[in-house]
């Protein structure tokens, strides 16, 4: 909740995504500027490459769903327009493997 972009990417705290068997990111776009956002995926919590990127407009909303798996996930934001920062409300939604 209530997180400030910069003008460079911010990666969130990671998620374990080991035991998911469907996940996304909800951003909530509460301010006043566009804000860009990434899904990270990596293999050990340490090593991450973009999954999938996108905008999330002037009070919008965005979905991000990864279309491959790694164990750990995480988003990452930043400001679109440099020196024009926003709010965002994120929230990570799961359903768990059986």
């Amino acid at each position: 909740m209530n997180v400030e972009t910069t003008d460079d990417f911010v990666p969130l705290p990671s998620q374990d995504t080991s035991n998911k068997a469907v996940y996304s990111y909800a951003i909530v776009n509460d301010g006043c500027e566009p804000a860009s956002v990434q899904l990270e995926i990596g293999p050990n919590g340490r090593d991450y490459v973009v999954e999938t990127e996108g905008v999330v407009q002037i009070k919008g909303m965005g979905v991000i769903v990864p279309s491959r798996f790694l164990r750990y996930a995480r988003l990452a934001v930043k400001s679109e327009q440099p020196g024009k920062p926003t709010k965002l409300c994120i929230y990570f939604q799961s359903q768990k493997a059986r």
